[in-house]
């Protein structure tokens, strides 16, 4: 009895282990998640639509910047030319005064070297009348000293020749009175000789009619 339910219960479990078999050749088994070719793209189109914003935004700076430059260029050699064609307009002005200068530097010395010939060269002398030589008596911080002279006339003209001849004592006379009233200081003073000369000529003029004394020209000048 035994065996026969042993017996019974083989075919049994033999059923129990095919249909369990069965069971799992029926049931599907689990499928692996496919990720969509567009789900693989939609990741990375983000980062590319980033880069080349990217690329775009350094592009046009680039190019902003290549302009500014330019501008700055532009404009920094304007100036420079600006700058230039002043300097040049100034260096112009300078050379063309400089040159005017020179020029009116040359004609003084052209006009100077004229004058000069012309005081080199001594004018036509007129008629000289010698007077015989005065000694006078002058007053002196060191005490009396006597001037010892000789001069001679330049006349206007040969004829005044007459008239100074008819007036030589009152013309030396003149003379005397004239030295005797200096000083031996004055006449030691760097103009002292040439203030004389022309008081002589001064007081013979006042004495004369037909003519005039051009000059006085000492010949003898010292003290003792």
């Amino acid at each position: 009895m035994a065996e026969a339910s042993t017996d019974k219960k083989a075919p049994e479990s033999k059923k129990g282990e095919e249909k369990a078999k069965e069971n799992q050749k029926e049931k599907p088994k689990p499928k692996l998640a496919v990720a969509p070719e567009g789900a693989a793209n939609a990741g990375t189109k983000p980062k590319r639509d980033i880069l080349n914003i990217s690329i775009l935004v350094v592009s046009v700076l680039n190019i902003a910047m290549l302009v500014t430059l330019g501008l700055f260029v532009n404009k920094m050699s304007s100036k420079i030319k600006e700058v230039q064609e002043k300097t040049t307009t100034l260096i112009e002005v300078v050379n063309s005064e400089e040159k005017e200068r020179e020029e009116a530097r040359q004609k003084k010395k052209s006009l100077e070297a004229k004058l000069l010939g012309k005081e080199l060269v001594a004018p036509p002398q007129g008629t000289l009348y010698p007077l015989d030589s005065f000694l006078v008596n002058i007053s002196s911080d060191q005490g009396s000293k006597f001037l010892q002279t000789q001069l001679e006339l330049e006349l206007s003209d040969p004829s005044l020749e007459e008239e100074v001849t008819k007036k030589r004592a009152a013309l030396r006379d003149a003379i005397i009175v004239l030295l005797s009233s200096k000083s031996y200081k004055e006449l030691k003073e760097a103009n002292g000789i040439k203030s004389l000369r022309v008081e002589v000529q001064k007081t013979l003029n006042g004495l004369l009619t037909t003519g005039i004394i051009k000059e006085v020209f000492f010949t003898q000048f010292h003290f003792n």
